[in-house]
């Protein structure tokens, strides 16, 4: 059964490295066309989709509420307001900071097969899930999967269970996670349930869920 997340939220990434010549910290303030502006340690770049900041970083692409950026040799997404990157104290694994809405729900990006799309975190649903059109957008062959049928606030309906190759949310990239395509509109978003959750260490931090992979 499935519980369903209401949508709206917002999320801030924090990930880092632990060797010298840290990830520069990156926040991602507006987004104006093909063009993004970015803070990078500090200090404020205007960059358009395929330029590199003098500290490195590169604009790779960019949508309405996020930016993809390469820093370090690592690809990150940035929520708009959100940051990645930094200095993480020694013995640290990277983290992702999600950060609770006023309606106390919380959304991330992130990837399934390496391709970008938006989390709702949903520790009541036993797996990730998605409806049949997301998965259809994603590429996933979801017909070959293992039909069974579930219990949803519209009623019982159609569903298959894949594996997916990766889910990725900033630094944290989860190999082989099970998850649970719907047949019909819900759920609106990605869920990101317990089959990647349960691989991560979750801690509440004020208002911030933490994550950290474990290893």
């Amino acid at each position: 059964m499935f519980r369903f997340l209401r949508p709206g939220v917002f999320a801030l990434l924090l990930t880092g490295s632990l060797a010298a010549g840290a990830t520069p910290l990156v926040e991602l303030q507006a987004v104006l066309g093909q063009r993004a502006m970015l803070q990078v340690d500090g200090t404020q770049r205007m960059l358009r989709v395929g330029e590199t900041s003098p500290e490195g970083v590169r604009l790779l692409a960019v949508s309405a509420g996020s930016a993809r950026v390469q820093a370090d040799g690592k690809a990150f997404e940035v929520p708009l307001g959100g940051r990645v990157g930094g200095v993480l104290e020694a013995g640290q694994t990277p983290a992702v900071w999600i950060h609770r809405d006023a309606a106390g729900m919380y959304q991330v990006a992130g990837t399934i097969n390496g391709r970008s799309v938006q989390f709702l975190v949903d520790t009541g649903a036993t797996t990730v899930a998605m409806n049949d059109a997301t998965a259809r957008g994603l590429g996933i062959d979801y017909r070959a999967g293992e039909r069974s049928l579930v219990e949803t606030a519209s009623g019982i309906v159609e569903a298959f269970a894949v594996n997916l190759t990766e889910v990725a949310v900033g630094g944290i990239r989860v190999p082989n996670v099970r998850a649970m395509v719907i047949r019909g509109a819900q759920p609106s978003r990605v869920l990101l349930g317990m089959t990647f959750l349960s691989r991560t260490r979750m801690e509440h931090v004020q208002d911030a869920l933490v994550l950290r992979r474990r290893y």
